[in-house]
């Protein structure tokens, strides 16, 4: 698609009453976005009369000739139906979005996409679930997508990042506007280190009601196969999997304790036979009919995405060597670090959720990282 009909395709994107399915209809109608702006201004009876104003007004075009700038300037791609940058997965679904913005080095059409998804209150039960099903995915080198949100989107993230897994966030807001806040430093590491950011929406859109759901049938479409990692009963990951068995995907959930709430969801899809039970990657291999490759690629090293200070590597190296958890005090006498920037680097490393601390003020490796 050239430059002249990408404008115009994203001018008609911004006017109000045109949403994915209107657009479409008038593209299939008129052949192209410039058609559909010059038949507005011979006031073609196919168009309703308040988009057929707001066309002839042109202000939109202006307006997406600076989105189109600022998208550039921010390293952002704009992927139209037409391109084969586009999903291929997402071209067959009904309600697939007609223009996506896209950041990050990662291709969208991999040969095999898992989506992970789950609830906000992630367990270690569930922490350490994604960990292994991850490295039980490795051999088969998927694409792993979800949503950057808390709890299990951001954990499946950053363990695909630490072994080497191109991994993709769909996000509810535009790509200069991460959300939440607080994982942009992930999501600027994904980017950087072999995955990417999509959205719906171009720069400068903040976050509506409808996003969040909006995103969901994205990661759905976008995806082979969507894993739940436990769910509430009511928990936005069983959307996902409502859109992802519309269409027409294989679905896992995670079982978990029949007590626990955060599993609810997850019970609640595999007694309705609307998720496969999932305890070993090779259910959803079997499944899918992946076969694994013969040659098992290696395990990355599983730090090589942080950036870890002297003192930080003094104390994973004494803990990594250690059969059960330190006490602050011999890690002091072990590191000879002073006292505080030993509390420092202890906090550093439990904010990247390396070490977790222990009543007492010991310390031990988290179970991904005691693998």
């Amino acid at each position: 698609m050239g430059p002249e009909e990408k404008h115009y395709r994203l001018a008609l994107s911004l006017i109000p009453g045109i949403g994915c399915t209107w657009l479409k209809k008038l593209l299939v109608h008129f052949g192209s976005a410039k058609a559909i702006f010059e038949a507005a201004n011979s006031r073609n009876s196919y168009l309703p009369q308040k988009i057929a104003q707001h066309i002839s007004a042109n202000s939109r075009l202006a307006q997406a000739k600076t989105i189109l700038q600022l998208h550039e300037q921010e390293g952002i791609q704009l992927i139209t139906t037409e391109e084969d940058d586009y999903p291929q997965r997402l071209i067959e679904l009904p309600d697939n979005p007609p223009i996506l913005y896209y950041k990050g080095k990662a291709a969208l059409n991999q040969r095999r996409v898992v989506s992970i998804i789950g609830t906000r209150q992630l367990t270690s039960y569930g922490q350490t679930s994604i960990t292994k099903f991850l490295e039980q995915l490795l051999p088969y080198q998927p694409l792993i997508v979800s949503g950057l949100a808390y709890g299990a989107d951001i954990w499946a993230h950053k363990q695909a990042l630490a072994l080497g897994l191109a991994t993709v966030a769909v996000l509810p807001t535009s790509l200069n506007k991460i959300y939440p806040t607080m994982h942009t430093k992930i999501a600027i590491q994904m980017c950087m280190l072999g995955g990417g950011l999509l959205s719906e929406y171009p720069i400068d859109s903040g976050l509506k009601a409808y996003s969040f759901v909006a995103r969901n049938r994205i990661i759905a479409g976008l995806s082979d196969v969507t894993i739940i990692i436990e769910a509430k009963e009511k928990s936005g990951a069983l959307i996902t999997a409502y859109y992802a068995n519309n269409y027409h995907r294989e679905v896992f959930a995670l079982p978990g304790n029949i007590y626990a709430a955060t599993s609810a969801g997850c019970h609640q899809l595999i007694k309705r036979n609307q998720a496969h039970l999932l305890t070993h990657i090779n259910d959803l291999a079997y499944i899918m009919n992946w076969t694994e490759p013969t040659k098992k690629l290696p395990k990355k090293d599983i730090y090589a995405t942080y950036q870890l200070t002297p003192s930080e590597e003094m104390i994973l190296k004494q803990l990594q060597q250690a059969a059960e958890p330190i006490a602050i005090d011999t890690l002091s006498a072990t590191t000879a670090l002073p006292s505080g920037e030993l509390q420092a680097a202890l906090l550093s490393l439990e904010l990247q959720g390396i070490l977790r601390a222990l009543p007492g003020k010991c310390f031990t490796l988290t179970p991904m990282h005691n693998a």
